[in-house]
């Protein structure tokens, strides 16, 4: 039955009371009813605001600590190629840097002219390259990047005018801090041509015998670190934000959009301040939050204005990052909605007593029973909804009606076990990619002459794809096998079945294990598994016999299904594959595997073992990947480092798919010969 059909039977059989007495039944009810409700929706905007700012400013810590990490990783990838370039000392720049790649600016100390500094600098202009890959990659995150010798020398990237008089990079906190700490360090710094206020990561590079080369170093403006503007969109201009670090028992400020005096140059430092307030508990409770490392919400007093204090700690640095909101500005929607509420109970009010005045004691009657109707089955739709946002799955409405709202209580009965499902089920693919994360190798072995790095980016949660590397015994030649494998279909299935293959494979290594008896083994093993089901996975096994290396050392490999691995050789500019015969593992049960092998790698041979969702990851315009533009990537990059090669790829085939759905896992592993 329709609610207007009840409504018009309760008015029809209704009958009336008298007159005052439901004036001032309705008014009572009236009035409590408004007060309860601005009371609650008070305190439900007040939890949701709260919430969802110590959301935002979660999310933003994570985003700085995302910054941080990527401008160390470029700072590394930047002192590398310093390394590489300063250390072999060349007689000039590379014959292949592009004639468009833009070039770096040279100064020098005081007393030097530009011409000079480009003279005696000339050998920084080959890192030009790297110059302005991290520029493209960083974007606004990158002010400047730069390398200082000892001699005074800097190459500033991108190219700008003459440094300041008085300039000498040697005295500027960022280099003597990474002379002195002997690693990467960090610094909040004015910068020098620009007067804006930088959070700067600098580090020395040596030679082999220990020797300083110089420093590098890369300014990020401190806006790019500090999203304030994005904090005081949603709460207003009062939002202060800064980054806190715990020292001597006490909370000090390293960096804000405060912190830059306008009367004040390049060459003052900038030091931390001692957080000041007026509320002592508040401070001391951010301190002690600070000092255990845990992430804080505390209501304290500033001047003569309460404020909500956030606070979120890094996990890889010793600071954090502490937001102060106005408690009005959090508060504000919650004492509009009361007010609103309030107000519109006001009005009702006024309009029932206009009403009984008026003798219409039927539109009365109908407005207080029809308030009835609908309000008690919401109240306990209300009830059940707030149990189920505390995390009580158990709960459910009361269904006293066949109408819409006995539907609705219905179908929020139906909801609630399915909700409880899906958290379930979430929780489990959470746990199942953890536990995948956990079986990939944490990093490469140590190999003497080789540079080994690898990577795996997973189509789903999880997936079927695998690589690891293992240490034969016993192994007094120094040896290492390196395994990359992939299991049909992805996802959690495709994952159980891989963690099946890698345990074979691990369980079945023992003294005098080759590839091709560890595969045959394995095989014979996953079959009784897997003979009813079509599943089967496909490997590559390979092993660095004597180190791998030419001409004491041996590749040997055992294929099974798997594509080949290739050897990139630039010297002559050529592709080898490492063929063999073999079925994927699970196939057949008594299939028996075979070895095959050749010389080792000589300096500069690249040797790339990958799967299959490379070279067919797909466009938007489903042309494939293919294995010509692999290559291509691979010959442009060879003279990277292993673990820049690994990323070259995998940013490219990204850069190719663009917006379309990626539908394989993507692994590759790069091993690179090097010079000793």
């Amino acid at each position: 039955m329709r609610i207007r059909t009840k409504l018009l039977i309760v008015l029809l059989g209704l009958v009336l009371p008298p007159l005052v007495a439901i004036s001032i039944y309705a008014l009572r009810e009236a009035r409590l009813l408004g007060d309860e409700l601005a009371q609650r929706a008070a305190v439900s905007f007040k939890h949701a605001a709260e919430s969802e700012l110590a959301l935002m400013v979660d999310l933003i810590g994570e985003d700085v600590a995302d910054n941080r990490q990527m401008l160390e990783l470029a700072l590394a990838m930047l002192a590398g190629e310093a390394t590489r370039i300063l250390g072999a000392m060349p007689d000039g720049p590379d014959g292949n840097m592009p004639s468009a790649t833009p070039l770096p600016s040279l100064d020098g100390p005081p007393g030097m002219s530009r011409k000079q500094a480009g003279e005696a600098g000339a050998e920084l202009m080959r890192l030009a390259p790297v110059f302005d890959v991290l520029k493209q990659k960083l974007a606004d995150n990158m002010l400047w990047a730069y390398i200082a010798l000892p001699d005074g020398i800097i190459a500033t990237a991108p190219a700008h005018g003459p440094m300041p008089a008085g300039y000498d990079a040697r005295e500027r906190p960022w280099y003597q801090a990474a002379v002195t700490m002997n690693g990467v360090a960090w610094r909040i710094l004015v910068d020098a041509t620009t007067n804006r206020l930088t959070a700067t990561v600098s580090a020395p590079i040596h030679d082999r015998g220990g020797r300083l080369l110089g420093v590098v170093g890369i300014d990020a403006p401190l806006e790019a670190l500090l999203p304030e503007s994005d904090l005081s969109r949603r709460w207003g201009d009062g939002v202060r934000a800064c980054f806190v670090q715990f020292k001597e028992g006490h909370l000090e400020i390293i960096g804000n959009r405060d912190f830059l005096d306008p009367n004040l140059g390049w060459k003052t430092p900038v030091t931390p301040t001692p957080l000041a307030l007026d509320d002592p508990d508040g401070l001391s409770r951010l301190a002690a939050a600070m000092e255990s490392r845990q992430a804080a919400q505390v209501n304290l007093t500033f001047g003569d204005e309460d404020y909500f204090a956030v606070l979120r700690p890094f996990s890889l640095a010793p600071a954090g990052l502490l937001v102060l909101v106005p408690r009005q500005a959090v508060l504000h929607q919650a004492d509009s909605a009361e007010s609103s509420i309030l107000a519109r109970t006001r009005s009702m009010m006024a309009v029932v007593v206009s009403f009984a005045l008026l003798a219409v004691a039927a539109a009365a009657a109908l407005a207080y029973y029809g308030s009835r109707a609908v309000t008690r089955p919401l109240t306990s739709l209300s009830a059940a909804a707030a149990r189920l946002a505390e995390g009580d799955f158990e709960a459910r409405a009361p269904v006293a009606s066949q109408d819409e709202l006995g539907r609705l209580a219905q179908t929020f009965n139906t909801m609630a076990p399915k909700l409880a499902e899906r958290m379930r089920l979430v929780q489990d693919i959470r746990l199942a990619k953890e536990v995948q994360q956990n079986l990939l190798p944490k990093g490469p072995p140590h190999l003497p002459g080789l540079d080994l790095a690898g990577a795996t980016i997973f189509c789903d949660e999880t997936g079927g794809d695998y690589f690891d590397y293992l240490s034969f015994a016993p192994a007094p030649d120094g040896g290492c096998d390196i395994i990359v494998g992939d299991a049909t279909g992805h996802g959690i299935a495709a994952a159980l079945f891989m963690a099946t293959g890698r345990a074979l494979l691990r369980g079945g290594q023992g003294a005098g294990s080759g590839p091709a008896a560890l595969l045959t083994l394995a095989n014979a093993l996953l079959w009784q598994d897997t003979a009813d089901s079509g599943r089967f996975i496909t490997l590559y096994f390979l092993r660095l016999e004597g180190g791998g290396l030419a001409p004491a050392g041996r590749l040997v490999w055992s294929r099974a299904g798997h594509d080949p691995a290739m050897v990139y050789d630039p010297a002559t500019d050529s592709f080898a594959e490492l063929l063999g015969p073999g079925l994927p593992l699970g196939v057949l049960p008594d299939h028996v595997y075979t070895e095959q092998s050749c010389p080792g790698l000589t300096p500069g041979q690249v040797l790339l073992l990958g799967t299959d969702g490379i070279w067919e990851a797909r466009n938007p315009a489903d042309a494939m990947y293919g294995k010509d533009r692999f290559r291509e990537v691979v010959r442009r990059h060879a003279a990277l480092s292993a673990e820049a090669i690994v990323a070259a790829v995998h940013t490219d085939v990204a850069a190719f798919q663009a917006s379309a759905p990626r539908d394989d896992d993507i692994t590759l592993v790069v091993l690179k010969a090097i010079t000793v």
